[in-house]
Parts: structure tokens; C-alpha cells; sequence
């Protein structure tokens, strides 16, 4: 697969993973975005990025269909994955009384220039395009649910100035695990540095 930006070991030492899963896991980022939004980080060369990824509706259904691989798509469209594009932001892990449990990173990137973020697809309740802080509010105001992972990661991101600021963040991913904890007959999610998240669960 044609590459340009951080290598793959560039990627497993801000990821906190082996070069393989590292690799994997920025392709993943970048299949799943487009997948779930329309928004493609590829180009024709490394110093460009495709500017309208409506010529590739029927190739987006293919890869969420698993019919088309994105190694298959991205050499068959002579595209180059950007992996520039793309910054890490964050690791959750989901509790440990929760029956299935994710180790999940969390990248951010930059709408590119003449790209469009559309609502197709099967993967939400419900889809559309905010800010971080008019997302949050909409969830404050009980007109959309967030899970601890995305309301955590859109309050660190409202808090950037600009896009510039967010991408330029430094960040030193460590493993984000909240507990759940029974209390007043009510389950809580306790994060990390919260009362009770180090101690057991009443």
C-alpha cells in the first residue's frame, strides 16, 4: 500500500503498540472514516488530497460491505493513504465488568479542502455535522447521547483554539479505563482520578 507520512514505527511508538498492529490501526482509522463519513485521507501523490469523494460512493459501499479491502481500493484508485493527516488523540479501554471489552485508539484529522461529511451510515442512531462544543451542548441538553469515550474526547477538543491547535497537540497516550460502580441502585461510570474509580465498586 502506497504510504506517505509517519511510518508505521513512528505510529507504534505513539500508539503504544507493535509496528504490525500500528500499521493496522492507522488503516483502520482511515477505512472507517470514510466508511462512516465520506471524508477519504488519500491523494493522488503525497502532497495532495482527493478534493471530492463522491466518484467513490460505490467503492465505500464495497468496503463496508467487506466485498473490497482498502489496500485493494487505495491501489486500484492509484491513491497514496496520507497518515500525515491523521494525529493520535486517545486509548480507552472498556471496564472490566462489561462482558466485551475494546482497547480502542482515537485519532483526529482535519476535513480536507472540497470534502463534505455526509450522515451515511448504518453504524449511528443518528449522524450530522457539529462542533465539538455544539455536540456537547446538544448531549448536555439531553438531544443526543454520548458514550464517556466521545463526550471526554469532544470536551479535549473544544478546548483547542482551532483545528491548527488540536493537530499540533502533543499527546502521550495512556490507557483510559473507567470502572463502573453500583450506587443508590444505579450504575456510575467513574473515570480515572475520580473518587472511588481505584477502590471497590459498592
Amino acid at each position: 500500500m502506497a504510504w506517505n507520512g509517519p511510518s508505521p514505527q513512528w505510529w507504534a511508538r505513539q500508539l503504544g503498540c507493535t509496528e504490525e498492529l500500528a500499521r493496522a490501526l492507522v488503516c483502520a482509522a482511515v477505512r472507517e472514516t470514510f466508511e462512516e463519513s465520506g471524508v477519504l485521507l488519500a491523494g493522488a501523490d503525497p502532497g495532495t488530497v482527493v478534493s471530492d469523494t463522491a466518484a467513490f460512493a460505490d467503492v465505500r459501499a464495497a468496503l463496508v460491505s467487506r466485498e473490497l479491502s482498502l489496500a485493494g481500493f487505495l491501489a486500484g484508485a492509484g491513491l497514496v493513504l496520507r497518515s500525515d493527516l491523521l494525529r493520535p488523540w486517545s486509548n480507552w479501554v472498556t471496564p472490566e465488568a462489561e462482558p466485551r471489552r475494546y482497547d480502542t485508539r482515537f485519532f483526529v484529522a482535519a476535513l480536507p479542502e472540497g470534502q463534505r461529511a455526509d450522515a451515511a451510515t448504518s453504524e449511528a442512531s443518528d449522524a450530522y455535522w457539529r462542533t465539538p462544543r455544539a455536540a456537547l451542548d446538544d448531549w448536555r441538553q439531553g438531544r443526543c447521547g454520548l458514550l464517556p469515550p466521545t463526550w471526554v474526547t469532544l470536551t479535549e477538543i473544544a478546548e483547542c483554539g482551532s483545528v491548527a491547535e488540536a493537530l499540533s497537540t502533543e499527546r502521550v497516550l495512556t490507557k483510559v479505563v473507567p470502572k463502573l460502580a453500583r450506587r443508590d441502585g444505579r450504575w456510575h461510570v467513574l473515570m480515572p482520578g475520580e473518587p472511588g474509580h481505584d477502590g471497590e465498586g459498592q
